[in-house]
């Protein structure tokens, strides 16, 4: 029978296994054999022809349980062997790391009576099984068959240890038989799982051989089962494999899982690892720290918050704890010495455990392995309780009491008291581990350093006073977690001979005093006048130094504090605090954090680098060093930072005509400035480019107007005179004013007295035309010597008006030496590229009557002044003095208005005659024309 359900799986995952490695989607194990899963010939290969393995396979998805249905289609080979044992295909509770089960019959899913646990949180296991012993009551395992059934596709349910993972049916011997595949023609089988019905969760295997799919097995109701677990909450599909003393090759190819829903696996934890002291007093809870490690090594912790079922039960408080920051402690109870020492791990989690790890545990300085798990107990011994220590300073308040469990109470009570006793002492390290200790340093008892193993035990004389408690005094010059070991052997002379007090040693923790950071650059002045020190955003060396106790009070952990060479720890917070200027920005330092290494000078060098300019301290703030708090450490003031280089933005800005009174122009040879001044905004910026806004504080802005260097433009970039060479351009600059326009922002603007001209000559006479002249910005340097980017780079102003060669023209007059007055026209002409034309957009020229020389025998001028208008003035009045003759008149002008009127290549004024004592003619005739013969 076939069940339909109304809602067909969603979310997919698919694998034909086409590649080299198995990749992230895999976790993969092995409990017997030394084969592991691995993809061969694109197949997923989980065992070889060999005898006794056991391997594991875990798809990286949660499944979630109760509302979903889920369906698995894979092709499965079995071949090549002696027709044994098989595989499992296993449903387990997610919150339980994957661990497989026993090898052959137990098909890796169920337990075996040779103490070998089932599957790990195993839920439901489903046996393709070729040899017949899975779905039998065999070998430790719970219920089923009473011999063998070959060929055979069984289930057995959920089950922990080596408890359950009970028989629920099977169905068999099949026909073809399960490994009548041969390694070409697979068989396609087809799992559901529906538990979108609350108080069921439906089960079906259905097998095609060639011919459709076949129903063999269900629907059946795991939940009705006798002694089934409930559904988890989320479960997780894993693949075993198993031969036992016969074997088969076990292959998958072209896995396909569909549910309503399928996750993916967005955190892990690695494993746990669980320190204990070794050695646990029945009287007494024993502490143990539990780590949430984040790689195999346990070198990083997961920080987040963390739920965690402990195992066995007898957890103080309870055996769920619930901590962040990587790790806890609890305390493990167990009040008799009952047969077997007890075994802790964690059993469940959140966050998960990768699939397939297992829990990991250091016995005193010993680890870590799973073998160091077992917790020894005794009924007598002594406890030893150290209080966590500053490296290098001697701790008063440890103690060790002499204890044993009192018969009634089970409490503990002395042992001894009011006695002194010779103790042996040694310590052990527990982090950092055996491996990579620059120095192996030992602790000291009442002063007397002790041994660094049992086998050098230290014997010191200890006072054991009311109740057993003796006060000790215990210093360790190092930083570390370390325990501290103690055990007492009677003698014959002190009457108690054969007496062995073993010692539960206590782990504490040794931390620095604080950080000594320093760099060179230090400047104790701590503001502008400290020497340049690095560019901002450049790296430079920044030392940090864990450091032990010198005295109370201390201020300064560079001078004289001894290093902690084991000292290590990740993620330290790297900060800068500005000393000055006061009211600037503090900037950033980079890194912001560091791990700090082992060392034999406890030293760390980072390489970072400070945003900002100014004089800073740079500050080290270490988060918890295993599991306490600890001090971090401020250099002294470091500095002077300063910019890496200036970057500039120019607005060329404008140039203006000399006259705007209609269309605007400039003569040749006539200065002109500027519309809009050109300016330039000069920002200060660190290597990488980001702005250093301390720049323009007082003090530390280095950069004056005189560090911008301009070039002058020399000619027109266009325009050539007519011997075929670029028109000359003469200029006067004044220096420019740099002003601050904000933090880290400069702006330079041109000076309005600036003036250029055309250098005017004959062979400039050229039709008009609109001026190019490109500046050149050469440099902009600081007294650090901090210059701009791209540099030099022309400045080209914009210009709206033409540059006009122009002249002034006076024109001859004669006329009787009678007259009133002689009238001598002028104007103001300019070259069109072919002839001379009246300048009529000349409305500016300011002339006076003044500026015009030459001889007077025949006149006097009237005195006047005035502005051309269109282009003409005046005109200019002669008074004939009543004499006849000719008087030359030459007008002083601008050079711009003179001309070459002689060809002889030299510009001059303008210059006309006026001719006294001319008869004017009758004044009845219009037109009078002189012939020649």
């Amino acid at each position: 029978m076939r069940i339909s359900y109304e809602r067909a799986p969603v979310n997919c995952f698919s694998d034909n296994f086409e590649r080299s490695t198995l990749g992230t989607d895999w976790a993969t194990s092995i409990t017997a054999g030394t084969f592991m899963p691995q993809i061969d010939s694109n197949r997923l290969r989980m065992t070889q022809a060999s005898t006794q393995q056991s391997t594991s396979a875990t798809l990286q998805r949660l499944i979630p349980g109760a509302g979903n249905y889920v369906v698995l289609e894979f092709d499965y080979f079995a071949y090549g062997g002696t027709r044994a044992d098989g595989v499992a295909i296993t449903l387990s509770d997610a919150a339980v790391s994957p661990q497989p089960g026993s090898f052959g019959g137990a098909l890796g899913y169920a337990q075996r009576d040779d103490g070998t646990p089932g599957f790990a949180g195993g839920w439901l296991g489903i046996g393709l099984d070729e040899y017949g012993n899975f779905p039998r009551a065999a070998e430790g395992r719970v219920g089923g068959t009473g011999t063998t059934v070959a060929q055979n596709v069984s289930l057995r349910g959920s089950g922990s240890g080596l408890t359950g993972y009970r028989y629920i049916t099977h169905v068999g011997p099949l026909s073809p038989a399960v490994d009548g595949t041969g390694p070409v023609t697979p068989h396609r089988y087809r799992i559901e799982l529906n538990a979108t019905t609350g108080g069921q969760a439906l089960v079906q295997v259905f097998r095609n051989t060639g011919s459709g799919m076949t129903p063999l097995i269900g629907p059946v109701n795991m939940l009705a089962q006798a002694g089934q677990a409930a559904l988890p909450e989320k479960l997780m599909l894993s693949i075993t494999g198993s031969t036992g003393d016969l074997t088969n090759v076990h292959e998958f190819d072209n896995l396909q899982i569909c549910a309503l829903a399928l996750e993916e696996v967005n955190e892990y934890i690695d494993h746990f690892e669980l320190r204990h002291p070794g050695l646990g007093l029945t009287c007494q809870p024993t502490p143990v720290d539990i780590l949430a490690c984040l790689d195999s090594e346990c070198t990083e912790l997961y920080t987040g918050e963390v739920t965690a079922t402990l195992s066995p039960s007898g957890w103080v408080g309870g055996d769920t704890v619930t901590f962040s920051g990587g790790m806890t402690t609890a305390l493990f109870q167990r009040t008799s010495l009952a047969p077997g020492n007890p075994v802790l791990g964690v059993a469940t989690s959140s966050p998960m455990v990768r699939p397939l790890t297992n829990n990991s545990c250091r016995s005193g300085g010993a680890g870590p392995s799973p073998a160091l798990c077992q917790l020894p107990m005794v009924d007598a011994g002594l406890l030893v309780s150290v209080p966590d220590l500053v490296a290098n300073r001697p701790e008063a308040n440890a103690e060790i009491r002499a204890v044993r469990q009192d018969d009634q109470t089970q409490a503990c009570v002395p042992a001894f008291e009011n006695v002194t006793k010779p103790v042996r002492f040694w310590s052990d390290y527990v982090v950092p581990g055996p491996s990579g200790r620059p120095v192996n340093w030992p602790v000291s008892v009442n002063g007397a350093p002790v041994g660094l193993t049992a086998a050098a035990q230290t014997p010191v004389d200890v006072s054991f006073g009311t109740g057993g408690v003796a006060n000790i005094t215990v210093a360790y010059a190092d930083a570390g977690r370390v325990q501290l070991n103690a055990r007492y052997l009677g003698s014959e002379e002190r009457g108690d001979a054969g007496l062995d007090m073993p010692g539960v040693g206590a782990q504490f923790t040794s931390r620095p005093v604080g950080l000594c950071v320093f760099a060179d650059g230090h400047c104790a002045s701590g503001d502008a006048s400290c020497p340049v020190f690095r560019r901002a955003g450049e790296v430079f060396d920044l030392t940090l130094r864990a450091v032990g106790w010198l005295t109370d009070g201390d201020t300064d952990l560079c001078s004289g504090n001894p290093p902690t060479p084991n000292f290590e720890l990740t993620g330290i917070a790297l900060s800068s605090e500005l000393v000055s200027p006061l009211d600037g920005v503090a900037g950033s330092l980079a890194p912001v954090s560091y791990t700090h290494q082992r060392q034999l000078a406890g030293e760390t060098t980072v390489a970072v680098s400070q945003s900002e300019v100014g004089v800073f301290r740079f500050r080290a703030a270490p988060g918890p060093y295993l599991g306490g708090a600890m001090a971090g450490g401020l250099s002294e003031p470091v500095g002077r930072f300063y910019p890496d280089h200036f970057l500039v933005v120019d607005d060329p800005g404008t140039l203006a005509a000399s006259c705007e009174v209609t269309t605007p122009f400039t003569y040749t040879g006539q200065p002109f400035g500027w519309g809009v001044r050109p300016s330039l905004q000069i920002s200060a910026r660190a290597v990488g480019g980001g702005l250093t806004q301390n720049y323009t504080q007082p003090g530390y802005q280095r950069l004056e107007a005189a560090g911008i260097t301009r070039d002058l433009p020399v000619t027109d970039a266009a325009t050539q005179g007519t011997d075929t060479v670029l028109l000359p351009v003469s200029a006067t600059l004044e220096a420019g004013q740099l002003t601050v326009q904000g933090p880290g922002l400069l702006t330079y603007t041109f000076s309005d007295q600036d003036r250029l001209w055309y250098d005017k000559a004959p062979v400039a006479r050229v039709q008009p035309f609109t001026p190019l002249l490109p500046f050149s910005l050469e440099a902009v340097t600081d007294g650090d010597g901090v210059q701009a980017l791209d540099l030099p780079r022309a400045m080209i102003p914009d210009a709206a008006f033409e540059v006009r060669y122009g002249r002034l023209t006076m024109e001859n007059v004669f006329g009787p030496e009678t007259a009133p007055v002689l009238s001598m026209p002028f104007r103001a002409e300019f070259w069109t590229g072919t002839r001379y034309q009246t300048h009529l957009a000349d409305g500016c020229w300011q002339w006076d009557s003044a500026d015009v020389e030459g001889t007077a025998n025949h006149h006097t001028r009237v005195a006047a002044a005035g502005v051309l208008v269109g282009g003409e003035g005046g005109p200019l009045n002669l008074q004939p003095a009543g004499s006849t003759g000719t008087d030359t008149l030459s007008w002083s002008v601008p050079v711009w208005l003179q001309d070459d009127w002689d060809g002889s290549g030299l510009l001059t004024n303008p210059s006309a005659l006026a001719t006294f004592g001319v008869f004017r003619g009758h004044d009845r005739i219009i037109y009078w024309r002189e012939v020649a013969d």
